[in-house]
């Protein structure tokens, strides 16, 4: 009988602190790149990450291509705090370090959480290769203590992980910078990006514009300013809540969910959507006016890039359009202080206003989105990945 040569499935272990039905851009970066890469080169897939609500019995789901393996986690941290850092359970982890040894590669999104960080340390005990991609530097939290822990965290955990992987993967100029600077590094790191879904992510045309915003009751000459993410101190809750009694004017729309309820904010000119994703998203990129993003601490999100491929211009601080240098020169900016949502809502205020002579646009900007298109393409991308773990695999 002939010997069959047939190359064995590869197993990629890769761990993120949720999985992508939470809605953070970290989660859905990694949950886009793990189909795209998914049953490539014969790869197989087991993604590790907090159990959500509706799989609260941790059962692995095995698939040909993707297996899930959810975690029992108490997040009683993001649900008091904001601060999105689920703890995982004694047999969690023990079920983590089966799936690590088991692994030809682990992956991990994202450095200081604590699975990655187990993760990590398994891993090496195992002599497995690991791959970081970090998302995002260090969290300037305006409370004193998060902040105080951030920092121990990024001097105690994140500098060993991200000089002993195997591989380190940016995903922002900015990020890539700022550990640069600080952290020595023995082998040479990477930027890749994340990107953009083009074909539900894309302008509308001006009547199809139009047509949304008839549907969403707005008058013609009433501006619209987006937000889209986690409703948190960091991402900008505070200061967007003084500019909705800045502007009263103007419409906020804001899409997310966390534990700072817009809602409660009583005013006549926000409205919260809530599970909105895919082509219901779209429509508010291809509707609104302005994407606001006045966050701090972050990489480069994966919102910026999805309102741009929509034609949406967006307004975010200096900080954050420098994690991309491709992008930067088609942002707007203003100044973000962390310890003061009131002087910062005072500079977008100022900065908004002037743009106000411009708005509400007629049509998106068809140059963002073709700029958008030819940055951020999920394949291209995704085979950066993969040339990465081909890589590992010839020197293992």
């Amino acid at each position: 009988m002939a010997k069959s040569t047939a190359r064995p499935r590869r197993e990629i272990l890769v761990v993120t602190h949720y999985y992508d039905a939470h809605g953070g851009g970290i989660e859905r970066a990694a949950g886009r790149l793990i189909s795209e890469l998914a049953g490539q080169d014969g790869v197989h897939f087991t993604w590790a990450a907090s159990a959500p609500e509706t799989l609260r019995d941790e059962t692995p789901i095995e698939n040909d291509d993707v297996s899930l393996l959810p975690m029992k986690a108490a997040n009683f941290l993001e649900r008091r705090f904001g601060v999105p850092w689920p703890i995982w359970g004694l047999k969690s982890l023990r079920r983590l370090n089966n799936a690590v040894r088991g692994a030809d590669i682990v992956w991990m999104h994202d450095a200081p959480y604590m699975g990655n960080i187990a993760a990590f340390w398994m891993a090496r005990a195992a002599k497995k290769p690991v791959v970081i991609t970090q998302h995002i530097g260090p969290v300037p939290y305006r409370n004193f203590l998060w902040r105080s822990l951030m920092a121990m965290a990024d001097g105690i955990f994140t500098r060993h992980m991200l000089t002993g992987a195997q591989q380190t993967v940016f995903v922002s100029d900015w990020v890539a910078d700022n550990y640069h600077r600080r952290f020595r590094f023995e082998t040479p790191v990477r930027i890749i990006p994340n990107g953009v879904d083009s074909d539900i992510f894309a302008p509308a045309t001006a009547e199809r514009r139009q047509q949304l915003r008839n549907q969403l009751t707005l008058r013609d000459d009433q501006p619209v300013l987006l937000f889209v993410g986690r409703f948190i101190d960091k991402k900008g809750l505070p200061v967007i809540r003084h500019l909705t009694s800045m502007l009263p004017d103007w419409r906020f729309w804001l899409v997310g969910r966390g534990p700072i309820d817009p809602e409660n904010w009583y005013q006549p000119n926000v409205h919260v959507f809530h599970g909105r994703e895919g082509t219901a998203l779209a429509e508010l990129y291809q509707a609104a006016d302005l994407l606001i993003l006045p966050s701090y601490g972050e990489g480069f999100p994966l919102v910026v890039q999805e309102a741009m491929a929509c034609g949406l211009p967006v307004i975010c601080s200096p900080t954050t359009a420098a994690g991309s240098q491709l992008a930067k020169p088609f942002l707007l900016t203003a100044t973000v202080d962390p310890s003061s949502p009131a002087r910062t809502a005072v500079a977008w205020a100022a900065r908004l206003k002037a743009q106000r002579e411009y708005l509400p646009l007629d049509e998106g900007n068809l140059e963002l989105a073709k700029a958008a298109r030819h940055f951020w393409s999920w394949p291209k991308i995704a085979a950066c990945y993969a040339e990465i773990f081909r890589d590992l695999d010839r020197t293992a």
